[in-house]
């Protein structure tokens, strides 16, 4: 197994022990150092997948991502009226300057397991209907409550298109390339947050994003396994 890999694989079990009760206050796993490791993970991976090219997708997913954040805050569009707390530290013009690294990180692990310009989008959501409904009582705060516990539904579908966008600028391709590896960990990394919402009493939210992951890993199994990696779903090269 390739060595970015098993850092990555690490990770996932260092986010797993963070979300323990007995070890979210120790030094090490609380003041959102897991999500810091994170992004530092993201650079890190990114280098050795993408060489050079990766300051271009971190470009994308960070001006794309604070360029709507920007626009949530200030406007409600696309996701709908919210505004963020002062637990996330500096912000410029309203936006923690930590959401659009984040937007970066999560987009690239997103796009990995598949490849593929409307599949890679649906790992986003995925992260977000796990988030979201957690954080949004502490970090973030909807004006007016949504749908899904508390999170509009508008919220859901931003995120799918601007992921879209975000991978549409920098590949433009729908071909499907599996990757296990890429798959697992986004599993991982899901199956993580979930617990952190399970252990808050987000009992809901943890076993919803739980079955529709495995559904999601089970079916990209599936197809990758009968396509081959070589082949793609309704693969098309934009011009």
């Amino acid at each position: 197994m390739e060595k970015e890999w098993i850092v990555a694989y690490i990770y996932i079990f260092y986010l797993f022990l963070a979300t323990l009760p007995q070890l979210t206050n120790v030094p090490g796993f609380n003041l959102g150092i897991p999500i810091l490791v994170l992004i530092l993970l993201y650079f890190y991976h990114s280098y050795v997948k993408l060489k050079k090219s990766s300051a271009l997708f971190f470009l994308i997913g960070f001006v794309l991502g604070y360029a709507f954040e920007y626009l949530g805050v200030h406007t409600g569009f696309p996701f709908g009226r919210y505004y963020y707390t002062s637990g996330l530290g500096y912000e410029l013009f309203g936006v923690p300057i930590i959401i659009p690294f984040l937007w970066a990180t999560l987009s690239y692990f997103s796009y990995l397991p598949t490849k593929n310009l409307f599949l890679s989008p649906w790992f986003m959501v995925l992260i977000d209907l796990t988030v979201d409904p957690l954080f949004s009582r502490f970090d973030w705060h909807w004006i007016t409550p949504g749908q899904y516990f508390g999170v509009p539904l508008t919220n859901f579908v931003s995120w799918y298109l601007i992921s879209l966008l975000i991978y549409f600028i920098w590949k433009r391709r729908s071909k499907f390339e599996y990757d296990l590896k890429a798959s697992l960990f986004v599993y991982g990394l899901i199956l993580d947050l979930a617990l952190q919402d399970y252990f808050s009493g987000l009992v809901y939210p943890a076993l919803i994003s739980f079955l529709i992951s495995s559904l999601t890993l089970g079916f990209l199994h599936i197809l990758g396994s009968r396509l081959g990696n070589s082949k793609s779903v309704g693969e098309h090269e934009y011009n």
